[in-house]
């Protein structure tokens, strides 16, 4: 083949291969530019993927925070709800248990104030704020009370004064009247007066008693007394007392008195106890009642038979005899009982002190103590009542020495009191009248001759020793009263046929004639006791 043939086929060929292999060249390059733009846009793409993932957890998260304090919002709200309806419950169970508890529990303490309902409430600010609504309550409704008790007390206080001082100018009159008609012509006229007179007293100790309970005083003056008149007299202020009351006993071995402060107060003591004591006790049990010395002072006990206390009762009887504690009048009982409490008051005020426990005769036993710095040694020349016991020195006296051997004063018997009968024997009580004449066992009617006096001390009986008592050597002494005034010791003049003479114009009567007189009368007298006083009971007092 020549040479020109050969060329043209190879450079076609390589012409042709060379634009074939541009062609490859130039698809390669745009595909390998399709495929940087494809890997551009897939980076791109996962850029945007990358960015729509984050996108997507930061949604996703932000809804799970969502969630959860949609979660948590709905449980605060349900907390909120929970709590919301515990505490109105709670505060329905204050308005409902709690304060109407506290106001039973202000009345009687012995109801109990319950708690809060739900204990989970316990020392949170709900306890608090409720504890804070009982106490302010508390506290009000404590000083309202003892604004409208002062108030009360101060209303009983005026009108019992006013009635006290009626049914004391009714005594008087009273005491008049026996004095005017004590023949023996007028015995049937002396019954009904006695009678009434007896009534009369009865009304005063309970104004007495009354008042006092409600801060006033006993509302009578007396002189130093004899310790035994006082008990006496305590005795004949309670209803039926020759017939329920056993005694006084003296065991006293000196001539122990009782300070004019506090003579009416221990006096009122004593008559409160033994009305107490005869009050519950069977009508056919007697209630015993003794003077002791102690070493300390003194001191009267009272027992009795009848139905007794309860360890409850003989608590509340401490609290209120002791007198430490404030009593309102709505602490007493519907209707009042004031007795302990006005005992209380005057123990307090004087310092003695009132115990009370179960007797050897199955009631209870009651025991007075008086100190010392209330008694007074009496004068020499001063003489207890006719009607006052003698110590206790001998086991069985006889009737000729069973006669008072000390003489009467002239003051005393010229004044015969009827009280010495024993429907009405009982303590003076308006401040004129201060001797101090009350109640004793009967003595029997004797004559006008003299009363036996022994020749020599030791022709007496020996003397038997009481309990509580001991040698007066032993014991401290009391203060000595003396008279302010000395006493006329000029002899009366001559007596003339009624056995009295003159002494400074007034009338005298001898002891002897004064001791017939008190023994007739009480013969004449007890033939009409059972008529002059009823059979049942009126006197109310203290409950046990």
């Amino acid at each position: 083949m020549p040479p020109d043939s050969f060329s043209v086929p190879t450079v076609i060929g390589i012409a042709v291969l060379v634009l074939a292999l541009a062609g490859v060249l130039i698809l390669y390059l745009r595909v390998r530019g399709q495929l940087a733009q494809a890997r551009g846009q897939l980076a791109q793409n996962r850029q945007v993927q990358d960015h729509l993932t984050r996108e997507s957890s930061a949604w996703s998260q932000r809804l799970l925070q969502a969630e959860r304090k949609v979660q948590e919002n709905a449980d605060q709200v349900r907390d909120a709800r929970a709590q919301h309806d515990l505490v109105r419950a709670e505060t329905d169970h204050l308005i409902n248990k709690r304060i109407p508890a506290l106001l039973s529990h202000l009345r009687a303490p012995h109801v109990i104030v319950p708690g809060m309902q739900n204990q989970a409430l316990a020392g949170t600010d709900i306890d608090r704020q409720h504890r804070a609504v009982l106490d302010a309550l508390t506290r009000g409704i404590r000083e309202e009370a003892e604004r409208i008790d002062e108030s009360a007390q101060a209303v009983i206080r005026g009108a019992v004064s006013r009635v006290q001082s009626q049914a004391l100018r009714a005594q008087d009159l009273l005491a008049g009247v026996q004095q005017r008609y004590s023949g023996d012509e007028h015995t049937a006229l002396l019954r009904e007066v006695l009678g009434l007179d007896m009534f009369n007293e009865l009304i005063i100790r309970r104004m007495q008693v009354t008042g006092i309970a409600c801060g006033a005083t006993p509302g009578l003056s007396r002189d130093d007394t004899y310790l035994v008149d006082l008990v006496v007299g305590a005795v004949s202020r309670v209803e039926n007392f020759e017939l329920r009351i056993e005694g006084p006993a003296n065991h006293l071995r000196r001539r122990i008195g009782v300070a004019a402060r506090a003579a009416e107060s221990i006096l009122f003591i004593t008559a409160e106890l033994l009305a107490n004591a005869v009050h519950h006790s069977h009508g056919t049990l007697k209630v015993t009642i003794a003077v002791h010395e102690t070493n300390n002072g003194a001191a009267i006990v009272i027992d009795d038979a009848g139905v007794g206390l309860n360890e409850d009762q003989y608590a509340r009887a401490s609290r209120l005899l002791s007198g430490n504690h404030p009593v309102r009048l709505v602490d007493l009982g519907n209707p009042p009982r004031t007795g302990w409490a006005a005992i209380g008051r005057q123990v307090a005020h004087y310092g003695m002190q009132v115990t009370v426990k179960k007797s050897a005769f199955g009631g209870v036993q009651a025991v007075l103590n008086i100190p010392t710095a209330l008694l007074v040694e009496m004068p020499e020349d001063s003489r207890p009542s006719v009607l006052a016991p003698e110590p206790v020195r001998a086991a069985a006296p006889t009737a000729a020495t069973a006669i008072r051997r000390d003489p009467i004063p002239a003051a005393m018997a010229a004044r015969p009191e009827p009280v010495s009968v024993p429907t009405a024997r009982r303590e003076p009580t308006a401040a004129p009248r201060p001797e101090p004449v009350a109640p004793a066992p009967r003595p029997e009617p004797v004559g006008s001759a003299a009363r036996p006096e022994p020749a020599t001390s030791s022709a007496r009986p020996q003397p038997v020793t009481a309990p509580l008592q001991r040698p007066a050597e032993e014991l401290a002494p009391l203060p000595q009263r003396r008279r302010q005034q000395p006493r006329d010791t000029s002899p009366p003049p001559a007596s003339t046929g009624s056995g009295s003479g003159g002494t400074g114009g007034r009338l005298l009567t001898t002891p002897e004639e004064a001791q017939k007189r008190w023994g007739d009368f009480q013969v004449g007298a007890e033939a009409g006791r059972r008529e002059a006083l009823p059979t049942e009971q009126h006197d109310a007092t203290e409950g046990k």
